[in-house]
């Protein structure tokens, strides 16, 4: 009986990949990625695009993110190597969007508690929440 290769690709496995990467920086659910195969008739199920999301974490090509009053995961597209990613995130609490911060400030703050306080932050769970322009202009 032969093994399954560990590192293979699928068609839906470069289906989820695609529709990530389409959304570079967007946060979406597992449901929102089903929903779409769905609407455009393709047949891929919710069992498989777990699997597949999973997979794409461990190449290092997705991220999971937990947020504070959203149910699911959210999965986002990683461009770069994990050692040049932005984890850092804004969350509205008006509209409930979610954006991803690149400011080099935070880094600093991030390195001024480890060096001064001696407490390493957990960059990729970190979420500062307020409200966004658009909310605030509305």
């Amino acid at each position: 009986m032969s093994r399954r290769p560990e590192k293979y690709n699928t068609k839906q496995g470069e289906a989820v990949l695609a529709y990530l990467a389409a959304r570079r920086g967007a946060h979406v659910t597992a449901t929102q990625i089903v929903e779409h195969f769905q609407s455009d008739g393709e047949a891929v199920g919710r069992t498989t695009i777990y699997r597949q999301l999973e997979r794409l974490i461990r190449e290092g090509k997705a991220r999971k993110h937990a947020f504070e009053g959203i149910s699911s995961a959210c999965y986002q597209f990683v461009e770069k190597p994990q050692s040049e990613q932005d984890f850092y995130h804004l969350k509205c609490e008006s509209c409930g969007g979610i954006f991803p911060l690149h400011c080099d400030a935070v880094d600093h703050v991030s390195k001024h508690i480890y060096e001064t306080h001696a407490f390493q932050v957990n960059d990729s769970k970190t979420v500062f929440y307020g409200t966004c322009e658009l909310c605030r202009q509305g």
